[in-house]
Parts: structure tokens; C-alpha cells; sequence
């Protein structure tokens, strides 16, 4: 062989390692969206059970979750306060089963709409006869025969209705017409919330699916979420600002102008979402989706500006005195893919003590 021929072929494998090279570099250097987790089959079929236009839905996978190092060491079953109706729900029937969202007890399905109604659906493993034995005792709860054979139960101290869809089941609601639609639901049935599409796409969106999320894609509830967080992010001296707007420079709170910003904002969001992946540690993302690239960076700037916002408040107070909710802002990361913005939040042992503070993982008594 040539010696023009060898350096031909020695420049052939160098430009081919070069472009392997570059080829890594750049497979590394891009951030690329996340894949959002599949929705199981499973799962979906349940979004029937809850009625079409809610204001939010929240979904609970606790089988998922309690085989997690993380729950096992940080989470309990003071999760869920027995204050709330919900609360109350999941305390009854461990009293009557023993299940429970540590044992038993593995999927929970919520929902809300404006009208007050909501739709919530357990599922697990429960006695049916066990449960029917103790209502029977119980003169906290009213048990009526329907014409159509099915047995309905009400909680007398909030009128909250549920019944056993099967044994693996237990549907509830405090709007009777919401318990009429549940009970006619059958396997195949495409109704409640799968014929939303809106939230069914908010849904799909979603980075997280199989342990926890609650998404909304209703404006009005939107529009509350943003400006409760915005507000409790200002200070009395901090006037909100147009990301765009150079000229503004105010320095009240919220105004009218604050008011056009926050329209703007809100009617531009098509959906928000908070999902998390529990191992370890528990991956936190709160997700906009939002209707073009433009909207997603104006919402980027202005919350940026509102996170920067919360850690300069912070330095003013020495560490010991920064509130759980000021450590947990400093480790927000801002991520931007075209019309997704994302938070993401890591709890991990540093900074679960603190958190426990202000959340509802709070340590069991």
C-alpha cells in the first residue's frame, strides 16, 4: 500500500473518530424533554368512574409506593389527615378492614369540580362481609337498598355516599347524581373523565405517572393556583413585573397592572400538573404546558424572578432560621422545552426533616 494511500485511510479513521466524538458530545449536551411515563391500562380504565369537567384530578398509587426505601423511612399513614372527608373516608374503613394506604389499601382516584361535587375511588383489598358487619353496628353510617339491588352508605356527619363496585372497588361521592353515573359504569364504558380531552391530554403529558399526580386543565383553576402562589411569593415592597417590560419598575404589590400580567400569563397555560417518581429520594415536577414557546419563556422569566425573589428574602435570615420553604426554593431547577416549563424539586434526607415541617409528610406521632 501507498504511502498516500495510508495517510488517506489514517484521515478516513480519524474524521470518522472525530465524528463519533462530536456525535456524544452533542447526545450530551442537548437537553432534550423528558419521555412522559405511559399511562397504564389499568389506571385509565378507572377515569371513567370520575364525573367529565372536574376542577383537578389526583391520583395515589400506594402499592407503587410503599415498596420505595422513601416511604419506608419518611412516609406514614398521617399522609392523610382523618379531619378531612377524605381523611375520614380511609379512617372508617381501616377500622372496619384494617386496610390502610400502608397495607391494603393500593390505588386512590380523586376529583373535583366547581359545583362541590367530587368523585373519589378506592382500590384494594377489602372484606366486603367484614366492612357490612361493622356498618351494620355503625349508627354513624345509613345503609339503603336500592330498587336496582345495589346497596348505597351514607356518613351522616358529611353526607358522603359510596358503594362497592366490586370487591376490589369502593366508590364514593356527596352528589347523588355523581353515584347514579358511577354505579352505571361498566368495563368497556367510555364516560366521566375519559371524555374529557383536555384533561386526558393534560394527563398523557405528564412526566410521572405511577406513583402520584394531580393535574388541572380548567382556566378558572389555574388562574387560582398562579395567584396564590405569586402572592405569597411577594413581598409588600415588590411590585410584579412584566419579564419583558423593561420600563416597569414599581414597587407596590399587586395592582392592576399585576393584574393584566397574571391574565396574561393564566390564559396562555393549558395545563398544570405536579408528578412525582418516589425511590430513593421523591423527584418532584410541577409542569405548564402552555400554548406556544413564547408564553413558556415569559412564564420562565417571571417565575425565576419570583424564585430569586424568595432566596434573596431568605439571605437576610441566618440558616437556621430559614423556613423549610425557602431551603426547598433554593433547589428548584427551571427547565424549558418549547411550550413545557418545568420545576423540578428533590427531597432526599438533607432536607426531609425541614420539609416534614410544612408538608403533609409528617412524621407519625
Amino acid at each position: 500500500m501507498s504511502s498516500l494511500q495510508l495517510l488517506i485511510n489514517n484521515t478516513n479513521r480519524q474524521v470518522k473518530i472525530l465524528i463519533l466524538v462530536l456525535m456524544f458530545l452533542i447526545s450530551f449536551s442537548c437537553s432534550d424533554k423528558p419521555v412522559a411515563e405511559k399511562l397504564s391500562v389499568s389506571v385509565k380504565s378507572n377515569f371513567a368512574l370520575l364525573h367529565k369537567d372536574p376542577q383537578f384530578v389526583m391520583f395515589l398509587n400506594f402499592k407503587s409506593m410503599r415498596t420505595t426505601n422513601f416511604w419506608k423511612e419518611f412516609v406514614s399513614d398521617s399522609l392523610l389527615s382523618a379531619e378531612n372527608t377524605l381523611g375520614s373516608l380511609l379512617y372508617s374503613f381501616k377500622a372496619a378492614t384494617g386496610a390502610t394506604i400502608s397495607d391494603g389499601l393500593d390505588e386512590l382516584y380523586y376529583s373535583n369540580s366547581w359545583l362541590g361535587n367530587n368523585s373519589i375511588v378506592l382500590k384494594g383489598l377489602f372484606d366486603k362481609s367484614k366492612i357490612n358487619a361493622y356498618l351494620e353496628h355503625d349508627t354513624l353510617i345509613i345503609k339503603t337498598q336500592r330498587p336496582d339491588g345495589n346497596t348505597v352508605y351514607m356518613f351522616k356527619n358529611n353526607n358522603l355516599l359510596f358503594f362497592f363496585k366490586d370487591n376490589f372497588t369502593i366508590c364514593a361521592s356527596n352528589y347523588p347524581n355523581q353515584i347514579d353515573d358511577m354505579l352505571s359504569v361498566k368495563d368497556t364504558s367510555n364516560t366521566g373523565l375519559l371524555q374529557n380531552p383536555e384533561m386526558m391530554k393534560a394527563i398523557d403529558e405528564l412526566i410521572y405517572k405511577d406513583n402520584l399526580f394531580m393535574v388541572t386543565a380548567e382556566k378558572t383553576f389555574i388562574r387560582g393556583i398562579f395567584a396564590n402562589y405569586v402572592e405569597s411569593k411577594l413581598s409588600s415592597n415588590y411590585k410584579m413585573k412584566d419579564p419583558f417590560d423593561t420600563t416597569n419598575t414599581g414597587t407596590d404589590s399587586l395592582s392592576k397592572t399585576d393584574e393584566l400580567i397574571m391574565n396574561k400569563i393564566y390564559k396562555n397555560i393549558n395545563s398544570i400538573g405536579f408528578s412525582a417518581k418516589m425511590k430513593n429520594d421523591l423527584n418532584l415536577v410541577i409542569q405548564f404546558e402552555l400554548t406556544d414557546a413564547k408564553s413558556t419563556e415569559y412564564l420562565e422569566k417571571l417565575f425565576s424572578g419570583l424564585i430569586t425573589l424568595s432566596k434573596l428574602t431568605g439571605s437576610t435570615k441566618n440558616e437556621q432560621n430559614q423556613s423549610a420553604t425557602e431551603k426547598i426554593l433554593d433547589k428548584i431547577e427551571l427547565k424549558n422545552f418549547d411550550n413545557s416549563l418545568f420545576m423540578n424539586i428533590k427531597i432526599n434526607k438533607d432536607n426531609i426533616n425541614e420539609f416534614r415541617k410544612n408538608s403533609l409528610l409528617s412524621k407519625p406521632n
